[in-house]
């Protein structure tokens, strides 16, 4: 029964990209290994697992996928997972609930996020992770760094909402649904606010926020406000890349993003290692 009406309450946010998930075309399924991983938010998470390139990995990545009917895919698609594993890194993919192939609980999100870092912990226990995730992943992924137990060491968060609001608010319905729920339930609205787990990191994991100048879902200065919020609680650093929309990063800037990204990471995850 909770979970059905959990489902009813995501469909104006997410209904229309909950659609059954196809291996992207044109991508290579041999080097990933399948997975299936339990989360507290009552879901069970579909996995993707591939090792690094490097004969010796400097540390394992997970990847938390924005929103669209790819999910999981996404970062097949446009080329993360491949750039990662080619600078040295283990790589996870997962959907998030009721994404791609895992299935609809809740909206703890985060709770994903979580189970799925600990699932990579388990996997290379000697390795530092990281998390890097786009949009909804990003925005889940620095609440997951809020949770207790979480095994990242460092994070890269490109368009991350500072509130939901910030990222619904040009939809009316989904807009309602937000506001109904800061008052009917606002200790569920707190833990998916970027902005409530700005002031609580555990572990205070340096993190790398990357927004594009073209972005017209999360500006630049939707960005600045969480940075503002982060650079009081930990080390942020604040990308701004020129041509790029949201979640593109990479595209516009592929050169630019491959060295600042593996930078940031080779350097906050060498210290762990």
């Amino acid at each position: 029964m909770k979970n059905t009406a959990y489902r009813l309450f995501k469909k104006p946010f997410f209904g229309r990209f909950m659609r059954p998930w196809r291996w992207p075309e044109q991508i290579d399924p041999q080097p990933w290994q399948r997975l299936t991983i339990d989360s507290s938010s009552g879901a069970r998470l579909s996995a993707l697992l591939a090792e690094s390139h490097a004969p010796e990995a400097k540390g394992a990545i997970l990847l938390a996928h924005p929103m669209g009917t790819v999910a999981k895919g996404f970062w097949l698609k446009q080329g993360h997972a491949e750039l990662l594993r080619a600078a040295g890194y283990h790589v996870m993919l997962f959907d998030l609930n009721g994404f791609g192939e895992s299935s609809s609980t809740t909206m703890d999100y985060p709770l994903d996020v979580l189970a799925a870092g600990q699932a990579l912990q388990q996997h290379y226990p000697q390795l530092p992770l990281a998390v890097l995730g786009a949009s909804m992943g990003a925005a889940m992924s620095l609440c997951a760094l809020a949770q207790p137990g979480h095994p990242f060491k460092a994070a890269v968060l490109e368009a991350a909402f500072p509130t939901l609001l910030h990222f619904w608010r040009r939809y009316p319905i989904p807009s309602l649904g937000i506001r109904l729920s800061m008052l009917l339930y606002p200790a569920g609205e707190r833990r998916l606010r970027p902005l409530h787990a700005a002031e609580r990191l555990v572990g205070k994991p340096p993190l790398l926020m990357i927004y594009g100048e073209d972005d017209d879902y999360t500006p630049v200065e939707d960005g600045l406000q969480l940075h503002l919020a982060l650079s009081g609680t930990t080390h942020t650093e604040f990308w701004r890349v020129p041509g790029a929309a949201h979640t593109l990063a990479y595209t516009a800037q592929p050169q630019a993003y491959a060295q600042r990204v593996t930078a940031f990471l080779d350097t906050y995850l060498a210290s762990h290692n």
